[in-house]
């Protein structure tokens, strides 16, 4: 498959499919005007058209394509062979990486949006467009479609580092705590505690790899959307998950009114953020029950929800650190991958994240998000 070349190159090769010879030369005269006036000067404008060929039916366009691959295709959608948005459809499913602008009449903007819809780059109207239109346009096709491409291949291996998270490596960790807790029964008293050490190292790999692949969908997904979402079910079964899954002394604040609905702008997967935040309260706390207090406030336009521990608490410099979004893309920041999923979903979700010392010990986390009129 022809893939588009990169926006940096300056040389590019265009394909004009256009059966009127009259809009075919107009075509290439204003490209040549306008290069020849910009030769010489000091233009950030890096991109050249050097070729320009030229076909009058579909059928010829096709068969160059394929043999000899232009950097970006400007395709009448008029043409003996084919008309209309099938046009731009068959030219698209043959040349898929090559990108496609298309030339529409003066009152058929209606036709370049839906051509767009089927995969075209983008569209220009004839009788109004200039030189400079003209190669402004295919510069920003060809990144488009450079951006997509690299898009594409950025979720294919991340679905095939999914799948070895999900299956593979999980299958093979999960089978370590099976035959590790058969152990427990056969080995003497000395043993035990090395066991017990290599259960909990164990069970703590199957938590990290469903985090990571959580992880990978979010970013695999070309949009996480949002969506007004009824904050306190979701907040809800994080804590009743939390106290099935550990022992600990929780107590659940409201500083609202109870009969007004909490509806923000998320998506159901806010009860990941929920479910780390809680679970990373628990986990390193010292305590043998920890205490854990959770608050949700709301004003007119913003719903709070404070995660408050009584664990060994966080020095300054890694506050700072796990609130700093440049930190977030950093495999060397050491933030982990359960509070880079937090941090990746409030970004999407517009909110906030503060953490804080809670008195006399422990750690405050905040939570903060934009409320959504729910008339």
């Amino acid at each position: 498959m022809e893939t588009a070349r990169s926006p940096d190159q300056a040389d590019i090769d265009l394909l004009l499919v256009e059966d009127n010879l009259d809009d075919a030369r107009f075509v290439e005269r204003l490209i040549d005007e306008y290069q020849s006036r910009r030769s010489g000067s000091e233009s950030e404008e890096s991109l050249v058209i050097s070729s320009l060929d030229h076909v009058d039916r579909l059928g010829e366009g096709i068969e160059r394509v394929q043999t000899e691959p232009p950097d970006v295709i400007l395709l009448d959608l008029m043409l003996p062979d084919s008309r209309g948005i099938e046009t731009v459809e068959r030219m698209v499913e043959s040349t898929p990486g090559i990108p496609v602008v298309v030339l529409t009449g003066q009152n058929e903007n209606e036709i370049g949006i839906e051509a767009i819809r089927r995969g075209a780059q983008d569209y220009l109207t004839k009788g109004t467009t200039t030189g400079e239109l003209i190669v402004r346009t295919v510069r920003y096709a060809i990144e488009r479609m450079h951006t997509q491409r690299a898009i594409v291949d950025r979720n294919h291996r991340l679905a095939l580092l999914n799948q070895l998270v999900r299956q593979d490596i999980r299958n093979d960790v999960s089978m370590i705590v099976g035959l590790g807790d058969q152990l427990r029964t056969q080995v003497d008293s000395t043993e035990k505690e090395t066991i017990e050490s290599l259960l909990k190292a164990a069970e703590h790999a199957v938590d990290l790899t469903d985090t990571a692949a959580e992880v990978m969908d979010v970013l695999a997904a070309t949009e996480v959307g949002r969506e007004p979402c009824n904050l306190l079910p979701i907040l809800e079964t994080s804590i009743e998950r939390l106290q099935h899954e550990h022992d600990v002394d929780l107590t659940f604040e409201r500083r609202y009114l109870a009969d007004t609905p909490l509806i923000v702008s998320a998506s159901p997967m806010l009860e990941s953020v929920f479910d780390h935040l809680l679970s990373n309260a628990v986990e390193h706390s010292p305590q043998t029950t920890p205490q854990v207090t959770v608050t949700i406030d709301a004003t007119a336009d913003r719903v709070t929800v404070e995660i408050a521990d009584d664990g060994i608490g966080i020095a300054d410099a890694q506050k700072a650190l796990l609130v700093d979004p440049a930190t977030h893309s950093d495999i060397r920041s050491g933030i982990g991958v359960g509070f880079y999923l937090v941090t990746t979903l409030l970004d999407v979700f517009d909110g906030t994240l503060e953490i804080a010392d809670n008195h006399p010990r422990g750690t405050s986390i905040t939570v903060s998000l934009r409320r959504v009129n729910n008339q």
